[in-house]
């Protein structure tokens, strides 16, 4: 008798924890999940609105409602890669005796043809809070990394698509010390 009492009792415990899970996932999926207000916040975060972008009048997409994400496991990158990518900015960038230290960070589509455009520019100190770093310095940052050509896109499926990219520029007194991803 006392065998049959606890499988009864294990039987129950088990309906009872599959009914939780049940009534659990349901009220999450109905009440519990976070909305996002499709009426203040219409795009994703990622989103680069060509209207307010640098130089994005221009600069055509191959499909507006099909932009990749950064995260794409399969994301766009340099055509010279990661590598050719920090040669050319070294090369080329001059520290005039700047003093910042911050991350400036510069977000842009590559289309589908490997053209990039629509800008953003975010500037940051090392503690990640929004700044003001020098302008020239800015300036010629963002002028090498327009002159990056070539980006190869994101291909998913033998697909060619559009992609969101960004690079930061990690910077100690005026020297870029990282550049990511």
């Amino acid at each position: 008798m006392k065998k049959w009492l606890k499988i009864a009792l294990f039987i129950l415990l088990g309906i009872l924890l599959t009914l939780g899970g049940v009534i659990g996932f349901g009220y999450y999926n109905y009440w519990g999940r976070f909305t996002a207000d499709k009426e203040a916040f219409p795009h994703n975060v990622e989103y680069i609105d060509p209207n307010k972008a640098l130089y994005g009048n221009d600069f055509k997409a191959c499909n507006e409602n099909r932009i990749a994400q950064y995260y794409n496991p399969e994301r766009a990158s340099y055509s010279k890669g990661k590598n050719g990518l920090r040669d050319f900015i070294f090369s080329n960038y001059k520290n005039k005796n700047y003093k910042d230290s911050g991350y400036l960070n510069i977000r842009f589509v590559i289309n589908c043809k490997g053209d990039a455009g629509r800008y953003m520019i975010h500037e940051n100190t090392l503690d990640l809070e929004p700044t003001k770093l020098n302008k020239d310095m800015v300036e010629q940052l963002f002028t090498l990394t327009r002159q990056l050509k070539k980006w190869n896109p994101v291909q998913y499926k033998e697909e060619k698509w559009d992609a969101y990219m960004y690079i930061s520029y990690r910077i100690e007194n005026g020297e870029i010390r990282e550049i990511l991803p």
